[in-house]
């Protein structure tokens, strides 16, 4: 599995923009377990934009349905995880959960667009 940096160093780039845009106003206005709560969306959101990147370049260069397999499962797959996650940290932890819920919901909406540029860069590079 080959690694494409140039991706990833715009996942971070996207991610600490996001992280020093809400610096201020989190260190000023927000309470402890609302800060906790974006941080863990933060993480559960980098984390499955991770998964979603391997899936992508685990199944690049198969066969069409090898490639949906992956990525369509690997996405309902990733869901499940943090549906689950997301239900361990609400009702078990008690996490913030608007807070929660915005946080994953920004990134999750960030990292689709970042998904899809990706495949349509990987798509050109075949071509």
């Amino acid at each position: 599995m080959k690694i494409d940096w140039q991706f990833l160093r715009l996942v971070a780039v996207c991610f600490i923009g996001a992280a020093a845009l809400a610096a201020y106003p989190l260190s000023e206005f927000a309470t402890p377990p609302v800060t906790k709560s974006v941080v863990a969306g933060g993480i559960m959101s980098i984390l499955n934009l991770l998964l979603g990147y391997g899936a992508i370049e685990l199944s690049f260069g198969k066969s069409h349905t090898t490639f949906l397999k992956f990525v369509l499962g690997g996405m309902v797959v990733r869901l499940v995880i943090m549906w689950a996650v997301l239900l361990i940290l609400l009702r078990i932890y008690e996490f913030h959960s608007a807070s929660l819920m915005l946080t994953l919901m920004f990134f999750y909406v960030m990292n689709l667009v970042l998904e899809i540029y990706y495949l349509q860069k990987r798509i050109q590079t075949k071509m």
